[in-house]
């Protein structure tokens, strides 16, 4: 099996033993294998938890084009690590999926816009009804006013939800940087109904100050709502999720704690996609973790004023 593409490591991360296949599928070179295998770990987090054993046991690379899954089999005496192909029809699912998501986001964000539009005409009838029943006496007025109240207070609720839906979907940056403080409570809000639902304690803890990235608002946008949505559907119901922004040094960073719960298959891939794309615009996602309890750090450039 080790000529088929199998490596076994010992408990230092020293390679042992590896077939070519092995080799040839993580794109190694034949000197020291160790070395090399170390160096693309410390490029992809992912990887990197996968050889401590704080990440999980299975996770899908991309190399040259390929998609490819490696697995890890832990052992006393150190690993035995797997490297295969995934299908065809596999890898064609994934990019029908995200497609699919594309065009969902799209389709969603035109949907809300004619939603608005009715409320506001709404809006605008009420503030005639108020206006002409203000002319029938006391009487009515008081008879009318908690309902109309009621009426205003809820068409304001909606254009809400579809305010921060909107911006999260399609983020913008007017003043050329990103608001990752504005953009992470709004998500939040958009997940707290699901929180709620499974008895999910879901804390935002407030910035001490502005939280502004240097990135493609549409872009970080996405990453943020995938690996957002993630570590809630990976949250044990009635355990308690914390996010937080802050600025270090040169990066502005979204940071969630939570226990660890059951693994969503169908989001295995998150945590890889997020951290490449993180890497194309200049940042990085850190995974760091217990059998316990994991805490994720999206990282980003922050903005400079010029």
């Amino acid at each position: 099996m080790i000529s088929q593409g199998a490596a076994f490591l010992d408990r230092s991360g020293k390679v042992v033993a590896a077939g070519d296949g092995f080799r040839r599928g993580l794109g190694l070179a034949g000197g020291d294998m160790s070395a090399d295998l170390l160096d693309r770990a410390e490029r992809d987090p992912a990887l990197r938890a996968l050889l401590a054993g704080t990440g999980p046991d299975r996770l899908r690379l991309m190399e040259s084009g390929n998609a490819l899954e490696l697995s890890r089999s832990q052992g006393e005496n150190g690993m035995l690590l797997f490297v295969s192909s995934t299908d065809s029809g596999t890898t064609q699912d994934a990019l029908e999926h995200a497609a699919r998501s594309f065009a969902m986001t799209r389709l969603a964000a035109a949907v809300s816009h004619d939603i608005r539009n009715p409320l506001n005409a709404m809006a605008l009838q009420i503030a005639l009804l108020t206006e002409k029943l203000s002319s029938a006496g006391d009487e009515v007025v008081n008879a009318t006013a908690g309902h109309l109240g009621s009426l205003r207070d809820q068409i304001a609720r909606v254009n809400e939800v579809l305010r921060r839906f909107l911006e999260v979907t399609e983020p913008g940056a007017p003043f050329g940087y990103l608001d990752l403080g504005g953009l992470v409570a709004d998500l939040t809000a958009l997940l707290g109904h699901e929180a709620r639902h499974r008895g999910i304690e879901l804390v935002l803890e407030p910035p001490s100050g502005p939280v502004r990235a240097s990135a493609d608002p549409a872009r970080a946008g996405r990453l943020l709502l995938a690996i957002f949505a993630r570590t809630l559907a990976e949250t044990p119901e009635g355990a308690r999720l914390v996010a937080r922004t802050f600025t270090e040094g040169v990066e502005v960073a979204v940071r969630w704690d939570h226990p660890r719960g059951a693994a969503v298959p169908e989001l295995a891939d998150v945590p890889e996609v997020v951290s490449r794309s993180a890497e194309a615009m200049g940042g990085r996602l850190l995974i760091q973790g217990t059998p316990e309890a994991e805490a994720l750090e999206l990282r980003l450039p922050k903005h400079v004023h010029p």
